[in-house]
């Protein structure tokens, strides 16, 4: 099993706080599951603690093997979920690991 975990700080946009997108980001990574082949399961946490170090959402899913998250990573669904991301987040940090 193969978990990715990707966290994230979002800019206020569109007169929406980063809460508030975390929030849109979260029901968008979350309704992949069952349309991505080889997701096992994934979760977005959106952050209720606010600090300089804080993010404002963290994502972990799982993936049945390396080959999948690679397909994942290539899927088209995926891909339109990361172009909306790319334009409200300022910071962004992952980790992949076996587990």
């Amino acid at each position: 099993m193969v978990r990715y975990c990707v966290m994230w700080k979002f800019k206020p946009s569109d007169g929406k706080t980063s809460k508030e997108l975390a929030e849109d980001v979260k029901e968008k990574y979350e309704s992949l599951l069952g349309l991505v082949p080889g997701l096992k399961n994934i979760e977005v946490g959106v952050n209720r603690n606010e600090g300089k170090t804080s993010y404002d959402a963290v994502m972990l899913a799982d993936f049945e093997s390396w080959e999948a998250l690679a397909a994942y990573k290539a899927d088209t669904l995926r891909g339109n979920v990361i172009e909306y991301v790319k334009t409200i987040a300022e910071v962004r940090a992952k980790v992949e690991y076996e587990r």
